[in-house]
């Protein structure tokens, strides 16, 4: 069943897992799908979701040295191969003008293979970016899915910190975007707000939810914390605390703070009727990360699996 296939099923349990394309300085590209074949062969995953990652100004200083990585959709391509499973590229659409997106769009798909994407915006709407918005971008894929008779599947991302997402959320999902991926997670308050609102707006509006893939990973020291917070993950003071108190703890409690909230989405979304259909993308966001948000990848997906079963006997 394709990834594209398994994301409008709605009580079907959709697992992803997020990697960065890996540093030059690592060695090979090959090397480095080897190893994560050998690591992913411990769990079952839908697809493989690879972000595009852009430092832009207002951002501020970045808190880890960034490096020259491999480009996204030539790791994706490598990683359907070796691993076996359908790669979802991240694009961020706003620093190419329409015609290099376009292009990007076609060459991607019919030379790389790949025909999942995430389109990710600008990040602040105070600066002119020579590229096309999420919304045109969705027009020049519709434009080359017709024209072309391809079949590029695309979702978008969600931020539950922002004010009034869910309404995002339904415009992008009315301009084609079949799915969403969350920020990483490690405060459930806004997310269990925004999926009921946007569950709401959908049921009063006659329309199907699209699903949402909950982003969770593991933080392992105060650098994963200060990247995170660069990157605009919300982190409770209450929680960072909790997870740096005992550094030699640490990577156990960001997992413990991470099932936690994720449970209490669950239960959220049980007890109020939500019908906004679920998904998990764990991620790791260093390379020594990895072990631990695979272990992660395999605890959630248990539960979350469980909770996708339920749901489905209970709506039949």
């Amino acid at each position: 069943m394709r990834f594209r296939e398994k994301i409008t099923k709605a009580h079907r349990p959709v697992v992803v897992y997020e990697i960065l394309p890996p540093r030059i300085i690592d060695g090979t590209i090959e090397s480095y799908a080897e190893r994560i074949s050998t690591l992913l062969s411990q769990t079952h995953i839908d697809a493989i979701n690879i972000p595009e990652v852009r430092a832009e100004e207002t951002r501020g200083v970045r808190p880890v040295e960034e490096r020259i990585r491999a480009e996204p959709r030539e790791f994706g391509r490598l990683l359907q191969d070796s691993v076996g499973v359908e790669a979802i590229v991240n694009r961020v659409t706003v620093h190419e003008t329409a015609k290099e997106q376009e292009k990007w769009f076609v060459t991607t798909y019919e030379e790389f293979g790949i025909e999942n994407y995430i389109l990710v915006g600008g990040e602040s709407s105070g600066i002119d970016y020579p590229g096309p918005s999420i919304i045109e971008s969705a027009s020049i894929i519709e434009g080359i899915n017709n024209e072309r008779g391809s079949e590029i599947f695309f979702g978008g991302i969600c931020l539950p910190s922002r004010k009034v997402e869910s309404s995002r959320i339904l415009k992008k999902a009315r301009n084609g975007a079949e799915f969403f991926t969350t920020q990483i997670l490690y405060d459930g308050g806004e997310i269990c707000e925004m999926l009921g609102q946007y569950s709401k707006t959908c049921l009063d509006e006659g329309i199907e939810a699209k699903r949402v893939l909950l982003s969770f990973a593991p933080i392992s020291n105060q650098k994963n914390v200060e990247f995170l917070k660069w990157l605009g993950v919300k982190i409770p003071i209450e929680t960072e605390d909790y997870l740096l108190e005992n550094l030699e703890e640490t990577n156990a409690r960001s997992m413990e703070v991470s099932m936690r909230i994720m449970e209490e989405i669950l239960e959220y979304v049980t007890e109020n009727n939500i019908s906004v259909p679920l998904g998990l993308n764990i991620e790791h966001i260093m390379t020594y990360n990895f072990k631990t948000s695979v272990e992660l990848l395999q605890s959630m997906s248990k539960r979350y699996r469980i909770f996708c079963m339920n749901s489905s006997q209970i709506s039949n």
